[in-house]
């Protein structure tokens, strides 16, 4: 089952996140590979570890937590950001799983473009504050966009 929610936090903490994200204090980090051995021209991203082993990975979690509230979650596993700057066409990454065990996803777009998420035979278009649920079973594959400087999405990864 997918469940999109658009407008998802209230406007100030959308606009507060989006900031922090998009400004110059905010640390973005290479990734060589979008999704593990999808290597090639376009494919690589930047991101931005919030939690990763039951560990806050950054100084910015804090920015999380209209979004963890909502979310209600039991456990975090993972919440990593993804910036994919623009091209000049549009970039399908490759089709993955984001654990091998029974866990629940949620994408949260922070921009508009015309990129987007497919999750099974489900196309999700990027739009700003706009959050994706879906179980983490579920094959999906993002792209980056051709219309804006970059596409910008948080993955969270919890029970």
């Amino acid at each position: 089952m997918i469940k999109i929610n658009d407008n998802y936090l209230e406007k100030d903490d959308y606009k507060t996140l989006k900031s922090i994200m998009e400004s110059d204090e905010f640390p973005w980090f290479y990734n060589a590979e979008k999704v593990t051995g999808d290597k090639g021209l376009f494919k690589s991203q930047l991101v931005h570890i919030f939690y990763k082993d039951n560990y806050v990975n950054s100084k910015f979690f804090s920015y999380l937590n209209p979004i963890l509230k909502k979310l209600n979650s039991l456990s975090l596993i993972h919440i990593k950001a993804n910036l994919n700057p623009i091209s000049h066409k549009l970039v399908k990454f490759g089709k993955h799983i984001d654990q091998p065990f029974k866990c629940k996803v949620a994408l949260y777009y922070l921009n508009d473009n015309n990129g987007y998420t497919k999750i099974g035979n489900r196309k999700v278009e990027s739009k700003g504050n706009r959050m994706v649920l879906f179980d983490a079973h579920q094959d999906h594959h993002g792209t980056n966009s051709t219309d804006c400087n970059n596409r910008m999405v948080i993955n969270f990864n919890y029970f």
